[in-house]
């Protein structure tokens, strides 16, 4: 039964004007090519999609039908006394069905159905993976956090000071995935107690210590909230660079 649902759904291409369908095709094969080309887009999906339509499935179907009518010709002919004069009529026969087709079925179907309701479930999944980017990004601890945390774990790996506690904002943006932008500010205000003060960015920097606190704490390194406390010193209450 299953079979003859995916038969009949081939042969009348009503899966192309199913939501649910297109749903687990875009997923299918965004999940592929995601695989293979780092960054992949839905978009870039949509664009696959839209090209296999006209390029794969249109070409599969016809030829399909074509060649289950030539099979059931000769089933009902048994003998075929001209050959050639079958073949012309055949061709010309599939010319006509090909432009039928396309005009009561490939092209409605493409047009009404098909392309909007991939444009509809591109956008649902698009804006699906969004949330989830801004989801992660606000659980991510802040870009001042990530330099403190940084900042201590240096140090208490024991890296000589004037390289290995040298960071970088495009070391850090590599690392983290957070725009060099953002880095630049904060290790200005970790390293150089640089910044401008203000209720708003004072609450920020106060939440980083807190957030870099937390993160020591829970791995149970009382060393590094030691060392994070003296640099709350030197930051927050001295305004003066680090002195560990």
């Amino acid at each position: 039964m299953k079979n003859f649902k995916e038969l009949m759904r081939f042969i009348t291409l009503s899966g192309y004007s199913d939501a649910d369908y297109i749903e687990a095709m875009v997923l299918r094969h965004h999940e592929k090519w995601a695989s293979r080309y780092s960054k992949w887009s839905y978009e870039s999906t949509k664009q696959k999609l839209m090209s296999a339509y006209r390029t794969w499935i249109v070409p599969l179907h016809f030829f399909s039908l074509l060649f289950l009518t030539i099979i059931v010709s000769f089933l009902l002919r048994f003998k075929v006394e001209n050959l050639s004069s079958f073949a012309v009529i055949v061709m010309c026969v599939a010319v006509i069905i090909y432009f039928v087709l396309r005009a009561i079925l490939y092209h409605p179907i493409y047009v009404n159905d098909y392309l909007p309701l991939l444009n509809h479930v591109v956008e649902k999944l698009s804006g699906a993976y969004l949330k989830e980017l801004d989801g992660v990004k606000k659980e991510q601890y802040s870009a001042v956090a990530i330099v403190l945390i940084q900042a201590v774990t240096n140090k208490l790996a024991g890296f000589p000071k004037p390289t290995g506690s040298k960071i970088t904002k495009d070391q850090l943006a590599k690392l983290y995935g957070v725009s060099e932008r953002s880095f630049h500010d904060a290790l200005n205000i970790v390293l150089k107690a640089n910044w401008k003060s203000g209720p708003r960015i004072d609450r920020e920097i106060s939440d980083a210590f807190g957030e870099a606190k937390e993160y020591f704490s829970a791995i149970g390194s009382e060393q590094a909230v030691k060392l994070l406390d003296s640099i709350k010193l030197d930051v927050r209450i001295k305004r003066q660079p680090p002195t560990y």
